[in-house]
């Protein structure tokens, strides 16, 4: 899958579509720079969803996929969009459908032995905050807050990691500022600019839905971090099956036999998380109670 990347500067420019109107003459050919901009646009809409095909997902755009076979038994169908227009990719999953606009990169991998039949298990997408090469921090803030919003009022419940501490709103975003920045913030608390400033890179939101988790994550141009001055971002989403999430708790060498061990493993991350439930409490913290984990799959 794609990893986290150094920032890559978005150089993102939209090309407008000409619309002809109030023609009285009919036009039976478009001028070519007219069909080459309905060529780009169409280029720019990529539908993906998870656990389909990779055969289909290339078919639907053979002109823009590219797929790379891995000797390990992997394929990975890919698209860059290296120059503007960059696109805007769909990420189909019935009623928690989203869009991702300004999309710089997609990669969505299918495994080819056994697990064949459950598709793309994930995918990955590369994009920025807006269309511009830089951004008020405080604009960042509130559009990256207002697209995690927009999940969760599609569907997307918030997730707590299993062996971390069932913490929300402000006593969360403390913890992962202060003691553990990997078990992702609660969206439901938004920051002050100057908390915001001091989010680290690499910091992220995860959510659940109908089987399938999704993670965003964002990055921050440590170069460019004076409040004062713009600065330059970039979000990425992880969208996986619940089962490939389930296998990811094992080592790698033990993927094939993840079922047979995924009842030690979610032990001990229960107990890890009581350990740290406990000490938090010792110290006045409140744990939400109410939180329960997405559904373990049969």
């Amino acid at each position: 899958m794609i990893g986290a990347h150094l920032f890559r500067s978005l150089k993102l420019v939209f090309v407008g579509l000409l619309l002809l109107a109030g023609c009285e003459k009919k036009i039976t050919t478009p001028p070519d720079n007219i069909v080459e901009k309905k060529a780009d646009t169409m280029s720019q809409q990529i539908t993906i969803k998870i656990g389909e095909q990779g055969s289909s997902f290339l078919k639907r755009y053979p002109a823009l996929v590219k797929v790379e076979h891995q000797p390990v038994g992997m394929d990975f169908y890919e698209i860059d969009w290296n120059a503007s227009p960059h696109g805007v990719v769909t990420i189909e999953h019935d009623k928690n459908s989203f869009v991702i606009d300004d999309v710089l990169g997609i990669s969505a991998g299918q495994d080819l032995g056994t697990l064949a039949s459950e598709g793309l298990s994930e995918i990955d997408v590369k994009g920025g905050i807006t269309s511009s090469d830089l951004i008020a921090h405080d604009e960042a803030r509130s559009k990256t807050y207002a697209l995690l919003q927009s999940l969760v009022e599609k569907g997307w419940q918030p997730i707590t990691p299993r062996s971390d501490p069932r913490l929300k709103g402000k006593a969360r975003f403390d913890y992962v500022l202060g003691t553990d920045q990997f078990i992702g913030l609660d969206p439901s608390y938004t920051p002050t600019l100057d908390e915001w400033m001091h989010i680290e890179s690499n910091t992220y939101w995860r959510f659940y839905a109908n089987h399938v988790y999704l993670t965003v994550r964002f990055t921050r141009e440590r170069t460019l971090t004076d409040p004062a001055k713009p600065g330059a971002y970039l979000l990425s989403f992880n969208v996986k099956t619940e089962l490939e999430e389930f296998r990811g708790y094992v080592k790698p060498e033990d993927r094939q036999h993840w079922k047979e061990l995924l009842p030690a493993v979610l032990t001990k991350f229960a107990t890890t998380r009581a350990q740290k439930e406990t000490e938090l409490k010792a110290k006045g913290i409140a744990i939400d109670e109410t939180y329960r984990d997405p559904p373990v799959p049969n």
